[in-house]
């Protein structure tokens, strides 16, 4: 009984060290924030491509631009595969404010 509680152990200690975060996320250019519920969140400020599959998206009223299309924040997931951190991108229109509001939004009116 012992070997077998000694060699649980021995197992799980090595997945203690194998936190999901923000330095796992397949981006360079990510951050991670915290909402005031306590909810993380992944912020990918690399603009969104064909292969990313929204969950929701949202447009930026407050930003009206003769030049192009407004800023468009995507809900990626509400928990990203294997943990409980949503994930959002924009369409790279988007102040770090915007990304950062327009994402919370989504998440607490989608999640």
């Amino acid at each position: 009984m012992k070997k077998l509680l000694l060699g649980l152990m021995l197992a799980a200690v090595p997945l203690v060290g194998c936190g999901t975060g923000v330095e796992d996320y397949p981006s360079d250019n990510a951050e991670m924030i915290s909402t005031e519920s306590g909810q993380s969140i992944i912020l990918d400020h690399n603009p969104m491509t064909s292969s990313d599959e929204p969950l929701a998206s949202m447009e930026s009223p407050s930003e009206v631009s003769a030049m192009g299309p407004n800023c468009w924040v995507t809900l990626l997931y509400c928990k990203w595969p294997g943990t409980d951190i949503g994930v959002c991108k924009d369409n790279g229109k988007c102040t770090a404010a915007q990304l950062r509001n327009n994402c919370i939004a989504l998440y607490n009116k989608t999640c």
